[in-house]
């Protein structure tokens, strides 16, 4: 039942471009009848059905902390020297 709602939910743009690039590079693999294209196909169809890996999903994202006392920085103390 999960992978079921994984699968038909939250389709957006770069999701549909994997898609798209994984059935381009797999019909490419039937017509050149070559193995590495079909393993290329086959990595960007994994990430687009199952919505994983950096090109997909928001996983990659740098997260976002609340932590107030990390905006407030003072300035380091310096000496002039002459």
């Amino acid at each position: 039942m999960n992978s079921k709602i994984t699968l038909f939910t939250n389709w957006h743009t770069m999701r549909w471009v994997a898609l798209g690039i994984g059935l381009f590079f797999i019909t490419l693999a039937i017509i050149d009848q070559e193995i590495i294209t079909g393993m290329l196909s086959a990595f960007f169809l994994f990430q687009a059905l199952t919505n994983k890996g950096c090109m997909v999903s928001q996983s990659c994202a740098i997260p976002f902390d609340e932590n107030p006392s990390l905006e407030k920085t003072e300035e380091p103390g310096f000496t002039e020297i002459k």
